[in-house]
C-alpha cells in the first residue's frame, strides 16, 4: 500500500484511490454518455444489502427506512420476453425507478430462459441460439445502464433447480456470452458472480464449479460472489469461508488460488428462516453476522435473504418483515445496527479507519491497524511524506481532499476500478522492500502508462467531475512525469503546480 506514497510523489493522488481487477484486460475508452450516466446514478459505498426480488414499493420503502442502501433484484428473461419480441419490463422499471428516486443502489441478477428460446425445455435450460440470450442481455443492460451498474448472471447455476446442465455448458452458453453482452452494452458496468450455492451434493459441488469458473473466466469478473446458509451459525459459516473443513477447501482459498484474491468478495444470499428458528434467534444471528463482518471487513458486501416473507404456501419465511409488512426483530436489529445503535464491544472506535479514504478502507481487508501490516505501511508512507517537504505534504493533502469525489467514479465505473488494481500491483512491485531510494528513479513504464490511461478516462468521460482539472493537469505533464526522478518532480519541476492545485481545490 506504499503505492499511495509513490503516486503522491508523482502528484497523481487520484490513482491511489482505486480498487479493481488486475487480471481483466483493459477495455478501450469509448466515447459517449458516461459523464451523463454519472450524474444520473450514485453508488453507495455501504456494505449492507437485502434481497428484494421485485417487491412492491411499500416493501422497498421499508428497506430504505432501515437504512439499507443496496437491493438485489431479479431480471427474469422468461417473464419479460415470454413471447419472442414482445417485452414486458414494467415491474423491473418500477423497482429500478423507485431505487433511483430513493437513492438505493441496485444489484440486478439476470437469467432464466423463456420456452420459445429453447424448445420449451423449461427456464433452467439455456437458449438454443446463444444470440437470443445475448440480445436480451444487451437490450436489458442498455435500458438500465444509467441506473444499474452491477450485474449478476443467473442464480445458483450449480443447482439443477436453476440450471439443468453442467458447469462447462453454463460457462460457454450462458456466462461468457452474458459477460460479453454486458461489456458491449455498458463498458463501465461491474460484473458480479458466479452466485453459486454452497452445496456439496454430487453434481452441485460448489468448489468444483467455483474453481472451474474462476480458472476459465474469472478474469472477466469485477466482484466474486457466493451464497451460503449455515444452520450452525455465523462462526461456522466463517470457518467454511476462510478455513474450510477436513475434506473441502475454503471459499477464500479457491478464490486466491485462481488469482482473483484481490477482488471484492460479496455474499449475495445468506439468512435464517423463522419456521426453523425463532424470530429472536434470527435477529441474534443477524447481529452476530454484522459484527463479524465489520471486524473483518469481509465479505465486502452482504445481501441478507430476504426483505419480506413469501406468502406462497410451503415457502420458508426468511424475511425480516412478515408478509403483512410487520417488522420481525431482525428488521429492527438491522436498522439499529446500521444507525450505529448496536456497537460491537469487541471492536472499539479508536481502531476504526478513515472512512473517507478509499485506500485505507480497502488496505488489508480493512482490519484494525494493529492487525494490518498494509495499513501500517500506508500510514508510514503518509507520515514520511508529511515530514519530507512542504510540497510532499501538500501532495498528501491533495490525496485526501479528492477521495470522496473519486470514490463516486470508482464505484460507478468498472474500467476505473480495473485500472486502479493494476496501478496498485505495479506500484507495490516498484516499492517492494521499502527502500526510499526509489525517489531517485522515474516511474516504471507500465505504471506510467496505467496512470496516463486513468487520467484519459477521467478527462474524456467525466469532464464535469471535480477531478477533471486534475486529470487535465496530469495529462499535460505526463511526459515529464514519465522521464523525471520522483524527487525532481516533487521539489523542482512541479512544485509550483502542486501548490496551485492545492489552492484551487
Amino acid at each position: 500500500m506504499r503505492f499511495c506514497a509513490i503516486i503522491l510523489l508523482a502528484a497523481l493522488p487520484l490513482a491511489a484511490l482505486l480498487q479493481g481487477d488486475a487480471a481483466a484486460e483493459l477495455t478501450a475508452i469509448p466515447q459517449g454518455d458516461a459523464a451523463a450516466q454519472l450524474t444520473a446514478i450514485s453508488i453507495s459505498p455501504q456494505p449492507y444489502g437485502v434481497n428484494v426480488h421485485l417487491a412492491q414499493d411499500t416493501v422497498l420503502a421499508k428497506a430504505k427506512a432501515a437504512g439499507i442502501e443496496w437491493i438485489r433484484i431479479d431480471v427474469d428473461w422468461s417473464v419479460i420476453e415470454a413471447s419472442k419480441g414482445r417485452f414486458s419490463y414494467g415491474e423491473v422499471d418500477r423497482v429500478v425507478n423507485y431505487a433511483a428516486a430513493k437513492g438505493l443502489s441496485v444489484y440486478a441478477s439476470i437469467g432464466s430462459t423463456p420456452g420459445w428460446a429453447n424448445g420449451k425445455k423449461g427456464k433452467t435450460y439455456p437458449a438454443g441460439n446463444v444470440n437470443d440470450w445475448k440480445s436480451f442481455v444487451t437490450r436489458t443492460v442498455t435500458r438500465y445502464k444509467s441506473k444499474v451498474k452491477y450485474w449478476g448472471i443467473w442464480n445458483e447455476p450449480n443447482l439443477k433447480l436453476f440450471f439443468a446442465l453442467g458447469k462447462d455448458k453454463f460457462v460457454q452458453q450462458v456466462f461468457l456470452p452474458g459477460i460479453q453482452a454486458i461489456r458491449a452494452a455498458d463498458p463501465a458496468a461491474f460484473i458480479v458472480g458466479p452466485e453459486l450455492s454452497h452445496k456439496t451434493e454430487t453434481g452441485s459441488e460448489w468448489y468444483f464449479w467455483l474453481k472451474y469458473i474462476l480458472d476459465n473466466v474469472g478474469g472477466h469478473l469485477d466482484v466474486i460472489s457466493h451464497h451460503i446458509y449455515e444452520d450452525l451459525g455465523v462462526y461456522y459459516m466463517y470457518e467454511l469461508l476462510e478455513e474450510g473443513d477436513k475434506f473441502i477447501p475454503a471459499v477464500k482459498k479457491i478464490i486466491e488460488d485462481s488469482g482473483q484474491g484481490g477482488k471484492p468478495f460479496w455474499i449475495t444470499e445468506t439468512g435464517w428462516q423463522t419456521h426453523k428458528y425463532s424470530e429472536t434467534m434470527q435477529a441474534n444471528r443477524y447481529l452476530e453476522m454484522l459484527h463479524t463482518r465489520a471486524r473483518k471487513n469481509y465479505p465486502h458486501k452482504i445481501f441478507f435473504y430476504e426483505i419480506i416473507d413469501d406468502s406462497r404456501p410451503g415457502v420458508d419465511p426468511f424475511g425480516i418483515l412478515r408478509s403483512n409488512l410487520e417488522a420481525k426483530p431482525a428488521y429492527n436489529t438491522y436498522r439499529d445496527y446500521i444507525a450505529g445503535l448496536l456497537p460491537d464491544p469487541g471492536n472499539p472506535d479508536d481502531e476504526k479507519i478513515n472512512k473517507k479514504c478509499y485506500a485505507e478502507q480497502t488496505a488489508g481487508n480493512g482490519a484494525p491497524t494493529k492487525q494490518n501490516p498494509a495499513l501500517r505501511s500506508l500510514y508510514q508512507a503518509r507520515d514520511f511524506l508529511r515530514g519530507y517537504s512542504a510540497t510532499a505534504s501538500a501532495s498528501v493533502d491533495l490525496y485526501y481532499s479528492w477521495n470522496e469525489d473519486f470514490l463516486a467514479i470508482a464505484l460507478a465505473d468498472s474500467r476505473v476500478c480495473r485500472l486502479g488494481r493494476q496501478l496498485l500491483e505495479q506500484a507495490q512491485r516498484f516499492l517492494d522492500g521499502g527502500d526510499w531510494r526509489v525517489l531517485d528513479q522515474p516511474l516504471p513504464g507500465e505504471l506510467h502508462r496505467l496512470a496516463a490511461s486513468l487520467a484519459a478516462i477521467i478527462q474524456s468521460e467525466y469532464p464535469d467531475s471535480p477531478l477533471a482539472p486534475l486529470a487535465r493537469w496530469a495529462q499535460r505533464n505526463m511526459e515529464l512525469i514519465g522521464r523525471s526522478p520522483l524527487r525532481d518532480l516533487l521539489e523542482f519541476y512541479l512544485k509550483e503546480e502542486i501548490r496551485a492545485l492545492r489552492t484551487c481545490r
